[in-house]
């Protein structure tokens, strides 16, 4: 029998290379890199946006090749997004199948991507991904390393991550990623259709779990504000929590 929090029966998770460690992980997340964004949506058409997101933008990009999984979740007062698509490889996200779809946007798409505001995109490397399957809440923070001591701070997120905290009482998983500012920066006609330029992540972390206040209790802990502050050398955001609305693999819309 696994080891609790470690398994991973999926044929699609793959080891990964856990950073200062030297050894291989399962990967809770479906593959090696993904995009994620965080965003809020004009009130009046938050109902016609989360409409066409699952009626067509999560279908729309798990067509593509080496998407596997995306989702929307949704803060608990209703007015903050995160979205994340996992892929195959960072590669996946400057492929020119995905680039096409980008520059060619469907009417519908035309029609919301004007109404979301305050938009943060970034295209990740996954460095560390433990857990099994996908938590109803999901906590999140964003923030910079710096200079010299940026090793010290992914191998100190590691080893939080790669210890224990994906198998406690109401948590199922933690992923630590590393933002590409280059490929994150490239214009396309999506792009056009925001009113501001999108901002970017350097580091990001998430915190998935069953229960919202053991994600709450997980950000507040070794991965608080606080905590984090002490070690130095970074500028730390502030934390989301969001509540996992719509779920889609690839394996749900293929042939």
């Amino acid at each position: 029998m696994a080891e609790r929090g470690k398994s991973c029966e999926n044929r699609d998770c793959q080891p990964l290379e856990q950073p200062g460690a030297g050894k291989s992980i399962k990967m809770s997340l479906l593959g090696k890199a993904a995009l994620v964004m965080w965003h809020g949506v004009e009130e009046a058409v938050r109902g016609a946006h989360d409409d066409w997101h699952s009626h067509e933008h999560l279908a729309e990009r798990l067509a593509l090749p080496g998407f596997r999984r995306g989702r929307r979740c949704v803060s608990p007062a209703g007015e903050g997004y995160f979205l994340m698509y996992e892929v195959e490889a960072l590669a996946t996200l400057t492929s020119p199948a995905y680039l096409d779809r980008l520059n060619d946007p469907s009417p519908w798409s035309r029609e919301v991507i004007p109404s979301i505001t305050g938009m943060s995109r970034t295209l990740c490397r996954v460095l560390v991904s433990e857990g099994t399957g996908v938590g109803g809440w999901i906590g999140t923070r964003r923030f910079s390393a710096l200079g010299e001591r940026r090793e010290e701070w992914v191998d100190h997120l590691a080893r939080i991550g790669g210890g224990d905290l994906a198998s406690q009482a109401g948590l199922i998983g933690f992923h630590l990623l590393e933002g590409d500012s280059t490929a994150s920066a490239r214009r396309t006609e999506e792009k056009k259709l925001r009113e501001r330029e999108d901002e970017t992540a350097d580091l990001a972390l998430l915190v998935e779990g069953y229960e919202r206040e053991a994600v709450e209790d997980a950000l507040r802990g070794d991965l608080g504000i606080g905590a984090l502050r002490e070690r130095g050398g970074a500028e730390i955001g502030d934390a989301g929590l969001y509540q996992t609305a719509h779920v889609v693999s690839a394996a749900d819309i293929s042939e």
